[in-house]
């Protein structure tokens, strides 16, 4: 049984045990939920049945002041370069190219990527170095033009002694 079909099992014995009881308080009490939850879930079981007992995906909301994603991009491209500097020292350089970044943002957008320590920001470097290793393409340039994130990529040669040998 899934933890979804638990919780509308659950909720369901919460309904079926008020009207038994015949006492909407007592049944809340009992279950260790409010009442206007309680009238929540039987108005969602009335119209909706199951269903409506079930949990509700909802969406990650869409914050207004979040930075804007070519920012981002741009922010995490400096890191790329640089991951061993401070959200202060990287602010400063990118603002020397032009671009309008506060500390703040730079600090921010390495949270939600979780780039906070050092570390953390040399780990992800290197990881992003394996990958782009693997795929046979390697960052040779980063800018931003427009509102849009440039990077130039080259094909990286083959090793001499990594041909495959046909038998």
């Amino acid at each position: 049984m899934t933890s979804r079909e638990q919780l509308i099992r659950a909720r369901l014995a919460i309904l079926t045990m008020a009207a038994e009881l015949k006492n909407v308080v007592r049944a809340c009490r009992l279950a260790g939920v409010s009442r206007s939850h309680f009238y929540a879930m039987k108005r969602a079981y009335e119209t909706q049945g199951k269903e409506g007992l079930a949990p509700r995906a909802r969406r990650k909301p869409l914050m207004p002041n979040r930075t804007p994603a070519s920012l981002e991009r741009h922010i995490l491209s400096k890191t790329y370069e640089n991951p061993s500097v401070s959200y202060l020292r990287l602010a400063g350089q990118i603002q020397l190219d032009g671009v309008a970044v506060t500390p703040a943002m730079v600090r921010y957008v390495w949270q939600r990527e979780r780039l906070s320590t050092r570390a953390a920001r040399i780990q992800w470097v290197k990881m992003m170095d394996r990958r782009s290793r693997a795929s046979g393409l390697a960052l040779t340039e980063v800018g931003v033009g427009g509102d849009r994130l440039q990077v130039a990529v080259r094909t990286i040669p083959a090793a001499a002694g990594s041909k495959r040998m046909s038998w």
